[in-house]
């Protein structure tokens, strides 16, 4: 009786429900029209954003000085030419003397860093997610204080230079931004127009949030201590950057109809 009941509902399922496998897992034809672009609009929008790398380091470097006026970071530009031929960020007074954490600063942070690290035990499962990061950035941070605790005058860094690592950091991103579209966007079956108008939004989004990444971070610096630093280029520069970008190529690829993998 049992073995004739499932067997009617194996028939009624195949019958009556339908149900297509994710995209994800879902075998994709590439045709040679879509492995064209796959191919093609990678290297033209590569091409395209390494011309106009001095425009857009222009552009940031003009949007953090407008801001750090603002914020009163003080930001200037290098009289001396980088190796870009570009007139650098520098902070004229903090180039040589960046400001450094007292002991207060250091006792603090690491009671913080500690609290954060063992609050993080208690976390429930559906709270995974952010239980890691949470104990790789205090850990991270402890780490600096030992550093600073030891060591602060060695320590190498000024902001200005935190500030143009992390804009070469971000052009890097946007310069592999067409190299990862390709693998996972450009081959499914969507129009054109369609795929350049969502690389145009991610590339703009980048655009507009690496000036502001930086000026965020300058602010903290320069307005607390440089201990933040390492946790700050670890945690919030390239590792951030590219969970930038998996949201957006995740929100991307969401609004792709059904049929864009067949």
């Amino acid at each position: 009786m049992f073995s004739a009941a499932f067997a009617e509902v194996r028939s009624a399922r195949a019958r009556l429900v339908q149900v297509r496998p994710h995209r994800a897992i879902t075998p994709l034809t590439v045709t040679p029209y879509l492995l064209a672009q796959a191919i093609l609009l990678p290297v033209i929008l590569c091409a395209v954003l390494y011309w106009a790398k001095p425009q857009l380091f222009d552009f940031w470097r003009g949007c953090i000085l407008f801001w750090s006026g603002q914020l009163d970071l003080n930001f200037g530009l290098s009289a001396l030419l980088n190796d870009a031929g570009q007139h650098a960020l520098m902070l004229p007074r903090r180039e040589q003397e960046a400001p450094m954490p007292g002991a207060i600063m250091l006792v603090l942070t690491s009671v913080v860093a500690i609290a954060v690290f063992a609050l993080s035990f208690g976390m429930k499962r559906a709270k995974l997610p952010l239980k890691i990061p949470l104990r790789i950035i205090s850990v991270v941070q402890l780490i600096a204080v030992v550093y600073f605790w030891l060591a602060p005058t060695d320590f190498p860094y000024s902001i200005a230079r935190h500030s143009e690592d992390l804009m070469t950091i971000g052009y890097a991103l946007m310069l592999a931004t067409p190299l990862m579209l390709a693998i996972g966007y450009y081959i499914l079956n969507l129009s054109l127009p369609v795929k350049l108008f969502h690389t145009a939004l991610i590339l703009l989004f980048m655009a507009i949030m690496v000036p502001h990444q930086v000026l965020v971070q300058a602010f903290i610096m320069e307005h607390l201590s440089v201990l933040f630093m390492p946790v700050l280029y670890i945690c919030f520069g390239a590792v951030f950057d590219a969970l930038v970008f998996v949201a957006l190529y995740s929100w991307a690829v969401s609004n792709a109809p059904v049929d864009a993998a067949v």
